[in-house]
């Protein structure tokens, strides 16, 4: 259920999307386009929202003096990634039996892309444990952010096409960074001046890096909240 149901998402709304014709197509096959929009919010914000509940889930284990809080935020973590990998895997398979040309022109690009989104959604599960222990209304809060992320991240439509002011706002959104990662390895013809892979690596690394420090100095906090 874990992988089926993020990979069901993404067959679903790349389908939609792709048959549906309700963008702005970039040329070539409409399944490459949709499928580089919402691969990169399944790479990310479906873990992003598991592990933030890694505490909350599995407390009964912290009882074990021998089990701390960061190991039970890593172990997700690896699950994530795991189930990340088998998504991809998945996906890849069944566009081959469908006869769907996923193979990228720069394979590089893509897959450091996922390699980053994974750790931009792992980032955020750390951060998320965090929050959650200070404010109750956390996942609230990151449920009406994902909802924001998702349709300023040119998911559902080519963000190239929109005002430069519009563009520079979406540009800071990490999730549009991803989708305009990948897409760089399908269309070599695609150039997006907003595109900062530097950027994206960063907030990344900014976010884990607080979600560890949370954990350090509100370990207390983790385990009595």
């Amino acid at each position: 259920m874990a992988i089926m149901w993020p990979f069901s998402h993404l067959v679903i709304m790349a389908s939609t999307m792709a048959y549906g014709r309700r963008f702005v197509n970039m040329g070539g096959d409409p399944v490459v386009f949709a499928v580089t929009g919402i691969l990169p919010y399944i790479l990310c914000l479906y873990p992003a929202r598991m592990m933030g509940q890694a505490i909350e889930v599995n407390r009964a284990l912290l009882f074990f003096p021998v089990v701390r809080a960061i190991d039970i935020m890593v172990s997700r973590a690896l699950i994530e990634l795991f189930t990340a990998s088998v998504v991809v895997v998945l996906l890849f398979f069944s566009a081959f039996l469908l006869r769907i040309d996923l193979v990228p022109a720069n394979k590089y690009a893509l897959v450091s892309g996922i390699l980053v989104t994974v750790f931009l959604a792992i980032s955020f599960g750390f951060f998320n444990n965090i929050a959650s222990s200070i404010f109750k209304m956390w996942h609230i809060i990151f449920v009406l952010s994902v909802i924001i992320m998702y349709f300023t991240s040119g998911v559902i439509l080519n963000v190239t096409l929109m005002p430069y002011e519009i563009q520079t706002i979406i540009s800071y959104n990490p999730l549009f960074q991803s989708v305009e990662w990948l897409r760089s390895a399908y269309y070599e013809d695609h150039y997006s001046e907003f595109l900062s892979k530097t950027y994206l690596v960063k907030v990344s690394a900014v976010v884990f890096f607080l979600g560890l420090l949370g954990e350090r100095f509100l370990r207390g906090k983790l385990l009595s909240s």
